[in-house]
């Protein structure tokens, strides 16, 4: 039961302790090389005083890096054996000069009572990217002691950061990041003096990520933002001059920004920068809302608005050399609906388009609540009290890697969902050698990132029986589930293992169905929040560099022991409202625990990524999948899908095997691609041909046989804001990704769209290949689920010659929307 009303009524003199604070800490690490490794730290146990008047700068230093943990000029490249919680207290607490964060680091304060970092007067100014937290420290050399596409599992929540104090340039957070990283509930106090180029957040590189729930006050620019691609939402901005410096990225999706007093509210002029997508948000009494610095009709510089309030704004858009290019009210209200520079498909191109065309701009309401697209923060419980956690510890799983937990786990969902309880996960390495099932009603928690349930033995050894490590809900059942900061992962090889199967049916009234909602969750679907699949990688899974080293020099060799997973997360048939948000199905492409610390690659396999099954209302948000044989995103049969920034990575061995090496045999009935079919150009039913518009003479004779970025078979009423789908090896070598050289051909093609179709005469199935046109109906009733309503804006390729692939022929190819590193294309249609 949740803390008595009367509490509330002395809250303004005694807040309620935060859970996470009050419960016992049982959490284990068991490949740290200590026994007593300790997960969880408070920043006071280790001297911190929080009164603002102290210099608690060393002692939060010491929380962090306390155990010889990875990071701090150490030499260490990465490594999951040493996670950690640092925890704030309420408290202000003076720091002096930047805190250096560690690998696989999560720093965490009170909700309740948001504890304050504040700069000290005496803080170094702007010296390599600096701030309060520095996320990644610059060695001697002009390089970064992680490598920022390999900084992985780190959060930062529920701080405020106070940087007024400093009479000089300083950032309150320097933040290079990639996958499974995000902030979240985060409040900035910046200087309002501009000369002094105060900056929230900073971040030169990455492979990003996702941010919620950011407010910012003041600051020359309340962020400067440079990564690969990032998914941002809900971020407020308050008189800065610059609200957001786009520094550079190859695709990034902003959804709810809030953008107040500012100067600029969205500088994107940079020619390094790719795309920029801007959903559901409101600048007021913004002098310029956005600056662009496109100029040509290649993709660079492609931007992409929908359901965008401007009151009070001079200007919309200004162009190059101060040319508006879209005028606002500057004493009123202006709302555009939808709005696109770049080069549109629709589907043919490229056209180069500058305009509002509501043709352009689809959206499913079923997906929206109220005016905006369906979103939702991870939720944090600090409401509930310390009576209402269950630990996995409390049932009697070990998390030692070595016992068999799967019947603790099994008991710990069913007690907590049955009694209303959230189920706490103490970080540990949790062995479990059949399916664990997560019932309807059930909320789980994990600790630091580094909750792992690991899939290992023998019922997932058959890639011909496919079986699941963890089931949320049986076919059919009805439910809804909250689960956020867990891994799923497998130890060795389990060529049948299905990470996670997603089965619940979680009914929603309102705009997304009529159904009546589940009293105890509200009105509202599903959710995963950084719930994660780890292929391989990392100690422990016994899929390593030892045991798993690439093979470039033997011809299509597969070692069977190196088959991790049959898929990452299928979502089925009888799933329906389901949110995630920051949730990456990895495939390990190199060792985190390398002790060499050089990431030495790794040769894993795992058949395929996110199956998406004939699902209903399905949002994916901030996802990523990579490394997978067939593909790395499949979207079948289904409708209502909301994508906003998906990013792939093919596998780096391919073609040495091609696809679908090792895994040969189709699975017809989750309709497989068949890269035999899919790479011949053979005639198909007398009157079609495969690609027959450029056969397989695409320039540079890339590969076919490559696994597929993203698949939609069949599907109606699919927005994707951003997409990257990259390739960058062909054998471990990156020559057929290098831009600077003409090359893009490290695939042939890497974005399928097209319906499907049943081929009676060979008993298969297979996708609808050839271009549908006046004698499709010849195909005798073959044809089923023709796809419709699909709308992709702003997808950005590396490597792959066809950017897109629609019923059969390649309508866009690299060369047409070069931009940055990465291709731009601003809308596709189908």
């Amino acid at each position: 039961m949740k803390a008595p009303f009367l509490l509330l009524a002395v809250a303004s003199i005694v807040k309620a302790e935060y859970w996470l604070e009050e419960i016992q800490h049982r959490g284990v690490s068991p490949y740290s090389g200590s026994p007593t490794y300790q997960v969880f730290r408070d920043v006071r146990q280790f001297g911190a005083i929080g009164d603002g008047v102290h210099d608690d700068t060393d002692a939060i230093q010491r929380a962090i890096s306390n155990q010889t943990r990875c990071g701090g000029m150490s030499g260490c490249s990465g490594s999951t054996k040493t996670p950690a919680t640092v925890y704030f207290p309420p408290g202000t607490y003076l720091i002096s000069k930047p805190l250096i964060d560690y690998y696989y680091t999560q720093l965490i304060g009170d909700p309740n009572d948001m504890p304050v970092l504040k700069a000290a007067s005496t803080f170094p100014r702007f010296q390599d990217g600096a701030g309060i937290i520095n996320g990644d420290e610059y060695m001697n050399s002009p390089m970064l002691e992680f490598g920022a596409t390999n900084v992985f599992y780190r959060q930062i929540r529920n701080l405020v950061f106070d940087t007024r104090a400093v009479a000089g340039s300083v950032n309150a957070i320097h933040w290079p990041s990639s996958q499974a990283t995000s902030i979240q509930n985060c409040v900035f106090y910046l200087s309002s003096n501009f000369e002094y180029q105060h900056t929230g957040i900073f971040i030169e590189g990455g492979s990003g990520g996702t941010m919620s729930d950011l407010v910012f006050n003041g600051g020359k620019w309340g962020a400067r933002f440079g990564n690969q691609q990032y998914t941002m939402r809900n971020l407020t901005f308050t008189g800065c001059e610059t609200a957001i410096h786009q520094i550079w990225n190859w695709g990034w999706t902003y959804k709810s920004l809030n953008i107040n007093q500012c100067k600029v509210g969205l500088n994107m002029s940079s020619l390094d920068v790719g795309s920029v997508t801007v959903l559901d948000s409101v600048f007021n009494n913004v002098t310029i809302a956005m600056v662009t610095g496109r100029n040509d009709t290649t993709g660079r510089g492609s931007l992409m608005t929908e359901n965008v309030n401007y009151t009070n704004t001079n200007v919309v858009l200004m162009g190059p050399k101060d040319t508006a290019l879209l005028l606002g009210n500057p004493q009123g209200k202006v709302t555009a609906r939808g709005y696109a520079s770049g080069n549109l498909y629709a589907p043919y191109g490229p056209v180069s388009y500058n305009g509002g065309d509501g043709a352009y701009f689809h959206q499913p309401w079923a997906l929206k609540d109220g005016w905006k697209y369906y979103e939702r923060s991870k939720p944090q419980y600090e409401d509930w009290d310390v009576g209402q956690i269950l630990s996995a510890r409390d049932v009697g799983a070990a998390g030692d890697g070595k016992t068999d937990d799967t019947k603790a786990l099994n008991r710990l969902f069913n007690q907590s969902s049955s009694n209303e309880q959230i189920a706490f996960i103490d970080a540990g390495h949790y062995i479990v050698t059949d399916t664990v099932y997560i019932p309807g009603g059930t909320r789980i928690v994990g600790e630091a990132l580094a909750a792992i349930i690991i899939g290992s033995g023998e019922k997932l050894s058959d890639m011909n029986s496919p079986y699941p490590v963890v089931e949320i809900g049986k076919r059919g059942e009805v439910g809804i589930v909250e689960i956020s900061d867990v891994i799923v992962s497998t130890r060795g090889p389990a060529a049948g293992a299905v990470l996670i199967e997603f089965n619940l049916n979680c009914p929603v009234s309102g705009a997304n169905g009529s159904d009546p909602p589940i009293k105890q969750f509200g009105n509202r679907p599903s959710g995963l929040w950084d719930v994660h699949v780890r292929i391989g990688g990392y100690d422990g899974s016994r899929l390593q560099a030892a045991e798993c080293p690439t093979t470039p020099n033997q011809v299509d060799y597969v070692n069977p022991n190196c088959i991790g997973a049959y898929m990452s997360m299928h979502i089925t048939p009888s799933a329906k409202n389901l949110y995630m948000e920051n949730c990456w199905f990895w495939t390990a492409d190199h060792d985190m625990d390398d002790p060499l610390n050089n990431a030495t690659q790794v040769s894993v396999f795992a058949g395929r990524g996110l199956l998406v099954d004939n699902a209903v209302n399905i949002w994916l948000v901030g996802t990523a999948a990579e490394h997978h044989t067939l593909y790395q995103y499949q979207i079948l049969n289904s409708t209502n899908i909301f994508i906003a920034q998906a990013q792939t990575e093919t596998p780096y061995h391919q073609p040495n095997p091609p696809a679908p090496a090792p895994f040969y045999k189709l699975n017809t009935t989750i309709y497989d691609p068949d890269f035999t079919f899919d790479c011949n150009s053979t005639a198909y039913f007398e009157e079609f041909y495969i690609n027959d518009s450029m056969g397989d003479n695409l320039p540079g004779a890339p590969p076919c046989a490559m696994a597929w970025g993203m698949r939609i078979l069949g599907s109606s009423n699919v927005v994707a804001y951003g997409m990257g789908l990259y390739s960058f090896f062909n054998n471990y070598n990156v020559e057929c990704s290098q831009v600077a050289k003409g090359n893009e051909i490290c695939q042939a093609r890497i974005f399928w769209l097209g319906p499907i179709l049943q081929d009676s005469t060979l008993g298969r199935l297979h996708d609808l290949d050839p271009p549908l046109g006046p004698n499709a109906t010849h195909l005798g009733g073959r044809l089923r689920n023709v796809t419709t309503d699909i709308s992709v804006y702003n997808l950005a390729t590396v490597g792959s010659v066809s950017m897109v692939t629609r019923l059969g022929t390649d309508v866009a190819d690299w060369l047409q929307n070069r931009a940055t590193f990465a291709t731009a294309l601003a809308v596709f249609k189908f």
